[in-house]
């Protein structure tokens, strides 16, 4: 198990802000604060001080669209409050069994903006709208969307990484793993929080834990994986293997320039074993050695709750991509 050294890391002062301005984006409204930042030079023979200052007028747009097939593909892009770019980016996830969940209120925003990043928090077709593979086709259409528009929103479109939860773990974790190969949708980083990875085995993987789980069984005609692949995962293997990120891998080859992860899963996680973070943190690391996954139990960690909330696992998170997304 290789783990993350958790040094601390330095929050970053806000800018004062001055006047509000309204700029219309890609269809979606916007929140703008006029801010800047300066650069001085000094003329060495008459000792004259010149500062330039260059200002981004927009720190935020919301509801932008990222594809045109359904009112559901829209993000929200927040940038650091003080700084000109271009920023390193960290598209957030969200979960909800792939039936439901929203952009709004993305993880460990503020903490992500005062570290330096831009961080789009992303909507996605839900399973009550399109089955698998429409949201891996969304999750390229991201990335494909924030490198050709880097520029517009001051990103740095070599430095994108992936963070999601649950529903979004799994999406993020098939994000780094299925877009490898396409410089054009590849990410630098990958951050799964207790996703699920292999459908077909996730009942077997909770029986054999000692916690008592919360939910119904996932290989159930009524579970949320059987909705997303349009069949009951128990009885349909192959769709369930389908739709998951160890079967993206498999397809790699070795010479792959596959991102680096790093998976998080609570110990009494009554709706996920850990063994399904384990299996992917394992299967990255047979196929394309240690260094290029992490894995860190959470011991008192349920899911998304208990240790979850301890402000450890937010700084382990951001230490990891300080390392992949700013050097």
């Amino acid at each position: 198990m290789t783990h993350i050294p958790l040094p601390s890391w330095a929050k970053v002062a806000f800018a004062v802000a001055f006047t509000s301005m309204l700029l219309a984006s890609c269809g979606g409204s916007s929140s703008s604060t006029v801010t800047t930042a300066g650069t001085t030079t000094t003329d060495t023979t008459t000792g004259t001080t010149t500062t330039t200052t260059t200002a981004i007028s927009t720190r935020s747009w919301k509801d932008v669209a990222y594809a045109t097939t359904s009112n559901s593909q829209k993000m929200d892009i927040y940038l650091p409050a003080t700084g000109t770019g271009t920023f390193p980016t960290v598209i957030w996830i969200h979960g909800g069994a792939f039936k439901f969940g929203d952009k709004a209120n993305p993880q460990s925003l503020t903490a992500l903006n005062n570290a330096g990043y831009a961080v789009v928090s992303v909507n996605y077709r839900l399973s009550t709208e399109a089955q698998w593979s429409a949201q891996l086709d969304d999750m390229k259409s991201i990335v494909t969307y924030l490198r050709t528009n880097a520029a517009t929103y001051h990103l740095n479109p070599d430095k994108i990484g992936a963070w999601g939860a649950s529903a979004g773990g799994h999406l993020a974790s098939i994000m780094g793993i299925a877009l490898a190969n396409d410089p054009a949708t590849r990410i630098q980083a990958a951050v799964n929080w207790f996703g699920p990875i292999d459908f077909y085995n996730m009942d077997a993987d909770m029986l054999a834990t000692n916690v008592t789980r919360c939910t119904g069984a996932n290989g159930a005609a009524d579970s949320p994986e059987s909705a997303l692949i349009g069949a009951t995962v128990s009885e349909n293997k192959s769709k369930a293997d389908a739709a998951s990120p160890l079967t993206y891998l498999a397809a790699l080859p070795t010479t792959t320039p596959l991102p680096p992860f790093y998976m998080f899963h609570g110990l009494l996680d009554c709706n996920i074993a850990p063994a399904q973070s384990e299996r992917l943190h394992n299967a990255i690391q047979a196929k394309f050695g240690n260094a290029k996954s992490n894995y860190m139990p959470i011991a008192n960690g349920t899911h998304g709750a208990g240790d979850f909330k301890q402000t450890y696992v937010e700084t382990a998170v951001i230490d990891f991509l300080n390392l992949h997304l700013k050097q």
